[in-house]
């Protein structure tokens, strides 16, 4: 059965879904839009870092359940394998295009 927001005539390709295969380079983007994606996609990620450790008791116990931690930890781990990917065009060339968000 399609999910409510797939469209019925496309074909639904699950190979899409990776987040970190989805984005395309922009035609007009340079390596200075990587640095600005990258700089925002750390920054998000400090915020994050910030709010997994306040699910924490004196950093030792844990007072949220371990579903949310997790759920922090993957928006991490998919914001650094962004930047990870994002990097090389940041500082290339000018003619390589960046990724945009």
């Amino acid at each position: 059965m399609p999910n409510s927001n797939q469209n019925p005539k496309k074909q639904y390709d699950s190979s899409l879904c990776d987040m970190t295969a989805f984005y395309v380079p922009h035609k007009d983007a340079n390596h200075l839009n990587a640095q600005d994606v990258i700089f925002n996609l750390v920054n998000s990620a400090k915020n994050i870092s910030i709010a997994s450790w306040n699910c924490f008791e004196d950093g030792e116990k844990l007072v949220m359940k371990g579903e949310i931690v997790a759920n922090l930890i993957s928006e991490i781990q998919t914001k650094l394998e962004m930047i990870e990917k994002i990097l090389p065009m940041a500082f290339g060339d000018d003619d390589k295009k960046a990724v945009t968000l």
